[in-house]
């Protein structure tokens, strides 16, 4: 027989660790945290993090599973909202394929559910598992390594100081101020803000003008060879502004590096930022047809999903849907929680919205709870949805209108790992 619950006992930590450890076993390489190390942050967390919590899967009561749930609040379109988060997903090395990942993902739906939260997210170990279970993609992440001279140089960098554990609030204020004026970015945990002064590894600086901090930046140094010690790369972990004189600033750091820094990292889900940049090229010399050289890689990340498709439109009637005036009937299919199998009448005044049961319509908009997900907050069209076959359109005429009344002109942004 199986269960699910809380982590509570120091024994269940031990053993989680072990599956944590077995399951990533690239967690124990290197310079990262030791198996004691692991159970004694997990344990701090459980005990003193409300926003982190701890579940194991038991069968036969042995533990065989489990993962760490988050509590986040997530800027929507400008509004806050609650939005639930999972991580650390770990099967036991004998038990894979016994649909364990299944129950525990399951068991994080209800969690969720049950305190009325209506939106959830996650990083994926495999995203085509994920999104089989419902989760559509977010923003693609696009990873520069360019040469310092690449950044630009303004004419001063004397506002910039380094931070220490002391500023760990104010540091806050600055990223939350940015997070208040940008749709996807998260609010900051009190673990994730002291997670970034606690690791050895971190430099931290940033903009300072009239006593407060207007951009920050943390980022370490990766060597580049055994053998030659000054051939270094300098990694962004975070990189926050508010201006773009801070930006600039920072920049202005940045390119100052070139006698000590190989190539700087910058992992940004900004799609533009090559025109910021002067020599965008990673080095790799790829050229592809006809003659488009290779700068930044891509990749797909951090997935969201709807859990309850009517108490998220509902949390959305004070969004103005773009001034438009339609009438939609939703058809979501969703093969994982039945009570989101259903049809819903969208009634869109003006941009504005309400949701119904009965009434007619202009056109019925058929797709799946994965691509819905993604499309609610601005990470695909519509349009893009129709032309690869990811949405059915019982009347193609309304085809712009729906379009114009789900588009969102800022695609999500977050850097909060979890």
């Amino acid at each position: 027989m199986r269960f699910i619950e809380k982590l509570l006992k120091e024994e269940d930590f031990i053993h989680f660790v072990d599956i944590v450890v077995g399951a990533y076993p690239g967690s124990m390489d290197g310079l990262q945290p030791t198996k004691e190390q692991l159970k004694a942050h997990f344990m701090h967390n459980q005990y003193n993090d409300a926003s982190i919590n701890y579940y194991g899967l038991w069968e036969d009561n042995e533990l065989v599973g489990g993962m760490r749930l988050h509590d986040f609040e997530m800027n929507l379109f400008s509004n806050i909202i609650p939005i639930g988060g999972v991580g650390l997903v770990a099967v036991d090395l004998l038990r894979k394929k016994e649909k364990i990942a299944k129950e525990l993902i399951a068991h994080f739906f209800k969690v969720f559910l049950e305190k009325n939260i209506h939106f959830v997210a996650l990083y994926p170990f495999k995203p085509d598992f994920y999104k089989k279970m419902g989760f559509g993609y977010g923003s693609k992440i696009h990873q520069y390594l360019v040469e310092p001279t690449s950044f630009p140089k303004g004419s001063t960098k004397r506002h910039l100081t380094y931070l220490t554990s002391q500023d760990k609030h104010r540091l806050a204020d600055c990223y939350n101020r940015v997070a208040a004026k940008r749709h996807g970015m998260f609010y900051k945990t009190e673990s994730e803000l002291s997670s970034i002064f606690k690791n050895p590894r971190n430099y931290i600086i940033a903009v300072e003008r009239e006593d407060k901090i207007q951009g920050y930046m943390v980022f370490s140094f990766n060597k580049q060879s055994e053998t030659n010690f000054l051939l270094n790369n300098l990694v962004i972990k975070e990189w926050i502004y508010e201006t773009p004189e801070a930006l600039l600033e920072l920049s202005t750091f940045l390119n100052s590096q070139a006698d000590q820094v190989n190539r700087i990292e910058w992992n940004t889900q900004e799609e533009n930022v090559h025109f910021f940049l002067g020599d965008v090229l990673n080095g790799t010399n790829h050229l592809i047809p006809s003659v488009y050289h290779a700068s930044s890689v891509s990749g797909v990340g951090l997935m969201y999903r709807i859990i309850n498709v009517r108490g998220f439109f509902e949390a959305l009637t004070a969004h103005n849907f773009n001034g438009q005036t339609l009438t939609c009937k939703l058809t979501v299919k969703d093969s994982l929680l039945p009570e989101n199998n259903q049809q819903i009448i969208i009634k869109a005044i003006k941009g504005n919205l309400n949701i119904l049961d009965n009434e007619n319509y202009d056109v019925e908009m058929m797709i799946d709870i994965a691509e819905l997900s993604s499309l609610v907050i601005g990470v695909v069209t519509v349009q893009e949805l129709f032309m690869l076959s990811k949405v059915k359109i019982s009347d193609e005429q309304y085809i712009q209108a729906l379009h114009q009344l789900f588009l969102v002109l800022e695609k999500p942004m977050c850097i909060t790992a979890f």
